[in-house]
């Protein structure tokens, strides 16, 4: 009898590992995109260092790593401007989204 190892298969922390690695891949492809689109700039104050992805209305079901869900922020304007006043940015953010999805047309 022959027995193939299926262990893997139906493991919980295989799939987790798995579908982890597919959301990095994702993620590196969404950086790419927003970081040239956004020119290697943060969106607020148009630092060059340090920069990091911030996906404006979260990562719900429909908008998970849609590049117009996502815009360029340096560390300090990502943590300490747009996440301690999320109510007062995301106009702004969305604001700066539109008018580059206007310019691409």
């Amino acid at each position: 009898m022959i027995v193939t190892d299926l262990s893997n298969s139906f493991n919980p922390v295989h799939k987790q590992k798995i579908k982890k690695h597919i959301t990095e891949t994702v993620l590196d492809k969404t950086y790419k995109a927003v970081f040239e689109r956004d020119k290697g700039r943060c969106q607020l104050c148009g630092m060059f260092l340090h920069l990091e992805l911030h996906h404006i209305k979260g990562r719900g079901k429909n908008l998970t790593n849609n590049i117009d869900n996502c815009i360029m922020l340096c560390h300090d304007c990502h943590h300490n401007i747009v996440h301690k006043n999320q109510k007062k940015y995301r106009p702004i953010l969305i604001g700066i989204i539109e008018r580059k999805k206007n310019n691409r047309c």
